[in-house]
């Protein structure tokens, strides 16, 4: 039942277990929270002196809301978490871990291959999960150029294929000529698994013994690589001595809270060492208790890798935890507090890095630009996210522009994006910001995205100007977005004849220049590999007998222009042939003939 928020309608809300929701008056959600007091929890709201502006502007924003009874507290949790999930709304934290996170994949075949897949396959032998992409990937190379495990994708069980350049390359025995017997390759691959696997003492005891028969046989370029494949096996050695414990898949949380700033620090353990690591801050409601164990309940509700133990301060106060764990079905999950050992060590560097935490510098600057901007624009704002702008071009040509994110005042950059101009011709940023603008809230507007609570744009009032013509024409024109010109670093807004002017020291202005030398950062980056890459592009498809095909392979084989640039002559001759393997070598050096 939808109700206006007002303190005679929460007399006749009633004083049992629940959920409640706060809309504002076009019908968007807002808020969802749990209590085991509907009326006493919803009478707070209308008490909120002491609250965080996040709180504060929640609230003036609430036009009526609904509630849900239910028989217990832990239904109240699981029925708050499945309305967060399913809607998203504006105003609540939602500490996630939903990604999936690779793992390496070692193929069920006659020669096999290392794969990075983002989940555990029923055939071959998964290695995982790793902390990034970037770890999965480095690791594969080393599994490529140490063990000599393929990076092909060819089906060498039905027929023989020609040697590529990974061959002469010394990174592949080139099974796909049968250079090398399945046994042979068998032995690569086994000791690459125990790589995996951490077995490093086996490994480098059969490693010695291997290097030592070499040397004697007086294979010394055979030596040599046994002696490269130790250094990085000890290399790995040494960082398990350091980071390594009992095969335990626990995670820990380390907790601070300060006045209605809190901190959360989740190390992750699993194969015996720490590879993540999750932070977290966020504001209490006014009050009310840090309610951690709501955030927690989110948290490990839909995980996509959930701990065996969890070690925390004070379990005995985390019961409703249990119950929520127990009654989304999910696997048992032990909660301790260690009183000796690694497991204590573990608890105390967690809840020692959230301390250090809580006073963060970059929320005291996004605080400090809410107020500033509060009262250029004559509004409450309170810039969590803020997106910036920056055009790129020499003399009008390749332009693009740049679009950075921040979070709390850091930078977001998976949310960052290049948008390569299309619709201008020559050096006009007034128009190309204008293009990049549209075409950024177009997107977020028609997928119902998030959008961000400023719009930072580099320049003065000629580019703010562009910028705003674009959110009038998709009926964003309530945005707060302001731009900040260089030199003076003048704030430019759209309610004001004249700039705002903010000491170089305020942290107001300080964020807003950090987010403006970032987007410029970016996009000058961005220009400078488009540049390059169109300039050897065109060097490429001017040398004589090289023709589309041949550019094909070179990329497939070198991976991008600029490995292609990179690569030696003989590299080159490899793969297109002797002559034009020179005369493309020649052309990307801007030489004639090649100095002996």
């Amino acid at each position: 039942m939808k109700r206006k928020f007002t303190s005679e309608t929460l007399k006749t809300v009633p004083g049992l277990p629940g959920v409640y929701l706060f809309n504002d008056a076009k019908g968007k959600l807002l808020y969802v929270g749990k209590a085991v007091n509907l009326r006493n929890r919803l009478r707070n709201y209308l008490q909120p002196q002491g609250a965080g502006l996040r709180i504060q502007k929640m609230v003036s924003q609430i036009d009526y809301l609904e509630y849900i009874v239910t028989r217990t507290e832990v239904e109240a949790l699981l029925l708050e978490n499945s309305f967060i999930k399913n809607n998203k709304p504006v105003y609540n934290i939602l500490l996630r871990d939903d990604k999936t996170y690779p793992y390496i994949l070692i193929t069920e075949e006659m020669f096999p291959r290392a794969l990075i897949v983002r989940r555990k396959s029923r055939t071959g032998q998964t290695f995982g999960p790793f902390p990034s992409a970037r770890a999965a990937r480095e690791t594969v190379r080393q599994l490529h150029q140490f063990f000599k495990i393929r990076n092909c994708d060819y089906d060498l069980e039905s027929k023989k294929v020609e040697r590529c350049l990974q061959y002469h390359l010394g990174r592949c025995e080139a099974p796909c000529d049968r250079s090398v017997t399945p046994e042979h390759y068998a032995s690569g691959v086994e000791r690459a698994k125990m790589f995996l696997k951490g077995a490093t003492d086996e490994l480098i005891e059969i490693l010695n013994r291997e290097m030592v028969q070499a040397s004697e046989q007086l294979n010394f370029e055979r030596a040599a690589h046994f002696r490269d494949l130790l250094g990085l096996v000890n290399k790995v050695r040494h960082h398990q001595k350091v980071t390594k414990f009992p095969d335990a898949k626990l995670d820990v949380i380390g907790f601070q809270r300060t006045g209605l700033q809190c901190s959360l620090i989740i190390l992750t353990i699993r194969g015996g060492t720490i590879n993540r690591s999750k932070q977290f801050h966020f504001e209490s409601a006014p009050d009310e208790p840090h309610d951690l164990v709501s955030h927690l309940a989110h948290y490990y509700i839909g995980h996509a890798d959930p701990p065996n133990e969890l070690v925390l301060r004070d379990p005995e106060s985390f019961g409703l935890l249990s119950d929520a764990l127990q009654a989304a079905e999910l696997p048992v999950i032990r909660l301790k507090e260690p009183q000796k050992g690694y497991k204590k060590h573990l608890l105390e560097m967690a809840e020692s890095n959230a301390r250090l935490h809580i006073v963060d510098e970059e929320g005291e600057r996004v605080n400090a630009l809410g107020d500033v901007l509060s009262n250029l624009l004559g509004q409450e704002i309170h810039p969590r996210r803020i997106e910036g702008f920056d055009i790129s071009n020499t003399q009008g040509q390749l332009s693009v522009a740049a679009m950075v994110s921040f979070l709390d005042g850091k930078p977001d950059k998976k949310n960052y994006r290049i948008y390569k101009i299309k619709t201008v011709e020559g050096p006009d940023d007034y128009a190309s910001m204008r293009e990049a603008v549209y075409r950024r809230y177009r997107r977020l507007k028609e997928e119902q995205a998030d959008l961000p609570d400023l719009i930072l744009i580099d320049g003065g009032p000629g580019q703010l100007k562009a910028a705003y013509q674009s959110l009038e024409a998709l009926a964003l024109h309530d945005l707060p977005i302001v731009s900040l010109a260089k030199r003076e670093e003048l704030i430019f807004h759209l309610k004001a004849k004249e700039p705002a002017g903010l000491a170089h020291t305020d942290p107001a202005l300080q964020l807003l220049m950090k987010v403006r030398d970032e987007s410029h950062r970016f996009g000058l980056n961005a220009h400078r590999k488009r540049r390059t890459k169109a300039m050897v592009q065109s060097a490429l498809e001017a040398v004589p007998g090289l023709g589309p095909n041949r550019i094909k392979k070179l990329l497939h084989v070198f991976g991008s222009v600029k490995g292609i640039e990179t690569a030696s002559l003989e590299q080159l001759q490899q793969v297109i042939g002797p002559k034009v393997g020179k005369t493309t070598y020649l052309r990307l050096k801007g030489q004639e003939r090649i100095d002996l």
